[in-house]
């Protein structure tokens, strides 16, 4: 065994700040799969490779009980730290553990949205090498240049050649050009997501991506910046992945695609292979997929996602005001939002509906809403309870480093100048447009939350546990079922009138039980359904509350108290 050999990579998810820990993301332990698939790859076949996620971590702690990297570094010396830089409320954690692997003496490499587009940052905090875009073939070019016979040998004439790359050459920017973006994805290496050690939990859902980019350019995302438009891998490389970790034992995966069904007839056939794949060897397979509301125009695509087991989806929608969503892009309206979510409703679990409260306005939008903080909260409850959303989130915008909402409101010195711990949407980050109230578009949000999962202060006090609920249900139980059979029973006769025409691909899918027998399976299904939201709300009464806590005491209230006067009542 040679010295290459023995050199040791080390990659590393940083913990999301203190004040972001109480969310529903927080308490996912899932780990981003963008670092992971780097570090999957032949070309780390010689050396020893393995990976931290600090959100997910049981070993040695310091003494702040953060993860002891002095500890990691002492036990298997890495000579190449790399970071994931796409969280920008996990940032300074990044930076600080970044100083530390370069006091060590190691090679820091970062990627990732936020130090793509902040790259002079993170090379004046720690950062040696930033890696903008798609890294696996960067990374494979970088490697070859800077490992010579087991040492690290970093040649900044020979960087310059590597596209894709930034760095500081005596305090001098340099940015070597824009990469191509990788054609195929297909001959890439799966994740390896047992390269991640000192795991705390199993892993609660297995994260795979089939596809990178987005046909869409929403103002507020990044995505459609930092890697163009969609393309994905194959559907066997998708079908792989979920056969290996079956096999560990997981049974819940996210399918990480910013828009699962961008490409309708390849999404349809690789839920035909899942669902196949369950079916033949009995695996009780659970999928959650982002996707937009739109896909409830097509009956065949909602077939084959509930053939593969698709259970929760995620869909942005924003906000209930045609105004916001045209400024936004979003390129659809509220009441055709509200449409298309009752009726996928009616074929998914659950829908976590993602919101944006109070949309920013420009000297020059050309859209802008002229309702109040007070009757936009309204209409957004409105808004929730029509469209049957089962899981809310509610946040104010972000502006994340290299979208176009940041763009604008940097142009209008707009930024507030907190620290990058506070972009998680919990946090207000820019200054509002005239007339706005800061500290009610701060506030409104967390009220709307706090309303959905704990009620009014009646309910919050005396059914602190939701035990009314559940006791309702259990003894109303006997009268529930027959409601719900009735109803299942004549909505199964109706569909068997519209659907005499259905195609023998359709009846392969989703095959026509008794009909006696379905509106059993269909009723018991719906009871189910209900406890789980149930007990989805029950969950999440416990973050909120968690959350206004930290909120409380956290040092971002005095910050903001700088900016905006709390109003007299």
């Amino acid at each position: 065994m040679d010295q290459k050999e023995k050199m040791t990579v080390i990659g590393i998810i940083p913990q999301y700040a203190k004040n972001s820990q109480n969310n529903v993301y927080a308490n996912i332990k899932m780990p981003p799969v963008g670092l992971i698939s780097i570090l999957s790859q032949d070309y780390f076949s010689g050396f020893n490779v393995y990976a931290i996620d600090e959100n997910n971590y049981k070993g040695p702690v310091d003494l702040r009980g953060m993860p002891d990297h002095n500890f990691l570094q002492k036990r298997e010396p890495a000579k190449i730290a790399m970071f994931y830089g796409g969280m920008s409320n996990s940032i300074p954690r990044m930076y600080y553990l970044a100083k530390q692997y370069k006091n060590f003496g190691a090679l820091t490499i970062a990627g990732g949205s936020h130090v793509d587009a902040l790259p002079r940052e993170a090379l004046i905090s720690g950062i040696d090498i930033v890696v903008h875009g798609e890294g696996e073939e960067t990374i494979q070019e970088l490697l070859k240049t800077i490992v010579e016979n087991g040492k690290i040998r970093v040649d900044k004439e020979k960087l310059n050649s590597i596209k894709g790359i930034s760095f500081l050459d005596n305090e001098e920017y340099i940015f070597t050009g824009k990469r191509e973006p990788i054609k195929d994805l297909s001959l890439l290496n799966n994740p390896d997501l047992t390269l991640i050690k000192f795991l705390e939990k199993k892993m609660t859902t297995i994260p795979i991506s089939k596809g990178r980019g987005c046909h869409y350019n929403c103002e507020f995302c990044a995505v459609n910046k930092q890697y163009g438009r969609f393309k994905s891998g194959s559907n066997e490389k998708v079908l792989e992945q979920i056969i290996k970790y079956s096999n560990l034992g997981h049974n819940s995966f996210f399918i990480t695609d910013d828009n699962f069904a961008q490409n309708v007839p390849e999404t349809i056939e690789l839920c035909k292979m899942i669902g196949d794949y369950k079916k033949k060897f009995k695996k009780k397979i659970e999928l959650i997929v982002q996707v937009r509301s739109e896909i409830a125009n097509n009956d065949k695509l909602i077939h084959s996602m509930v053939y593969a087991g698709v259970k929760t989806i995620c869909i942005g929608f924003e906000s209930p005001i045609n105004e916001e969503l045209k400024a936004m892009n979003k390129g659809i309206t509220s009441e055709r939002l509200i449409q298309n979510s009752r009726k996928l409703s009616k074929y998914f679990d659950y829908i976590l509906g993602m919101l944006i409260f109070g949309y920013p306005t420009f000297e020059d939008s050309k859209y802008k809403s002229t309702l109040t903080l007070d009757q936009k909260a309204k209409e957004y409850w409105r808004f929730i309870k029509k469209s049957k959303i089962s899981i809310v989130q509610i946040l104010t915008a972000t502006p994340i480093p290299g979208t176009k909402l940041r763009e604008k409101l940097e142009n209008e010195k707009r930024i507030l100048p907190i620290g990058w711990e506070y972009y998680d949407g919990l946090h207000l980050c820019y200054k509002p447009e005239k007339g706005v109230d800061g500290y009610d578009l701060q506030n409104i949000p967390r009220t709307l939350m706090k309303k959905w999962y704990r009620g009014n202060f009646i309910n919050s006090a005396l059914n602190s546990l939701n035990w009314a609920n559940w006791t309702y249900y259990t003894f109303a139980f006997p009268i529930q079922f027959p409601i719900f059979y009735t109803k299942r029973f004549v909505h199964n006769l109706i569909e068997r009138k519209r659907e005499k025409g259905i195609t023998e691909e359709k009846e392969t899918l989703l095959p026509k039980r008794n009909i006696i027998y379905a509106p059993f399976v269909y009723a018991w299904g719906d009871i189910k359904k209900k406890w789980g939201s149930l007990a989805v709300k029950t969950y999440a009464r416990g973050i909120v509350r968690r959350w206004y806590k930290e909120y409380e005491k956290s040092e971002y209230l005095v910050k903001f108290k700088n900016y905006f006067q709390k109003k007299n009542n």
